[in-house]
């Protein structure tokens, strides 16, 4: 399943850094226009101190999950078909054209992300996509920062949709490759609002708000592309572009391993059987009873 020679491991990662490096370069140029009349806050900008939290992120991403990540999704969509719970067995929208079926995936992919999204949001899901989270410089490299197992849920179930739906694997894969590179753009730390157009699509001041550490912005604007999701299901907070603090408060928002390991530290906390007070004050009927999961 992983490379197994230095030039396989080249072939595999050449693409990715190719890709990285013109993103890398599209995005320096971009952010020198826009800020050319202090060009200061243009070098800050492109060093935030998460950078190296992301780059870790990206490492790890790149090198350890994504593989079988992909081997998995091949492997569930063999068993969905094998089953026969492919709606209709896909034989109407195999035969759409290119271009009907693409943007329909892409609509539909963001239609199944928002519900997803909102159960990352939920106290059994939550521990995991609080990586995420944690980012106090919202930027572009910040679509790279998840959780292994946030990867594997959102793989999981955006995939498994859009198979079930009976798209096959092409639209599946352009889909999930179109709401990367869209979310590289609403992770940008522009204050972009999008006008009139923001009522139809996610802007990078809409998703700043999703990221705020308190207050209103919290529990709100879920969906990756279309924020049309958020205004039709009553989640949408934009009253403009979002300067308030961002992170979390559940985790040191800088410590990598510790972010690792605290999703499997909340399981174990919440499966340990409940203990029996020694205090005296209480008695034999009183249990104490550890807070749940937030």
């Amino acid at each position: 399943m992983y490379p197994t020679t230095i030039g396989d491991w080249w072939l595999y990662l050449s693409p990715v850094l190719r890709d990285t490096i013109n993103i890398t370069i599209i995005l320096g140029c971009l952010s020198l226009w826009l800020h050319r009349k202090d060009l200061k806050l243009a070098w800050q900008r492109a060093r935030p101190r998460s950078l190296r939290f992301n780059l870790l992120a990206f490492a790890v991403d790149t090198v350890v999950v994504v593989i079988p990540l992909g081997y998995l999704v091949w492997l569930m969509e063999g068993f969905l078909h094998s089953k026969g719970w492919v709606l209709l067995h896909g034989k109407y929208l195999t035969h759409l054209n290119f271009w009907v079926i693409v943007p329909l995936a892409i609509f539909a992919g963001d239609f199944v992300a928002y519900f997803r999204h909102r159960f990352e949001h939920s106290r059994w899901i939550w521990p995991s996509h609080v990586m995420h989270h944690s980012d106090t410089d919202l930027h572009w490299l910040s679509v790279y920062r998840f959780h292994p197992i946030n990867r594997l849920t959102t793989s999981v179930i955006d995939s498994g949709a859009l198979i079930l739906m009976g798209f096959p694997p092409g639209p599946v894969f352009l889909s999930s490759l179109f709401r990367h590179y869209y979310g590289i753009l609403v992770h940008m730390n522009v204050p972009w609002t999008f006008g009139p157009f923001g009522k139809i699509f996610v802007s990078p001041a809409m998703h700043r708000w999703h990221h705020v550490r308190e207050g209103k912005g919290v529990g709100s604007n879920f969906a990756s592309i279309f924020s049309i999701f958020d205004r039709g299901f009553g989640t949408l907070y934009m009253p403009g572009p979002c300067m308030e603090p961002l992170g979390v408060t559940e985790v040191d928002n800088d410590a990598y391993l510790q972010q690792l390991i605290w999703p499997i530290s909340r399981a174990f906390s919440a499966l340990r059987p409940k203990r029996r007070s020694s205090s005296p004050e209480t008695t034999s009927s009183e249990v104490k009873v550890e807070e749940p999961l937030p």
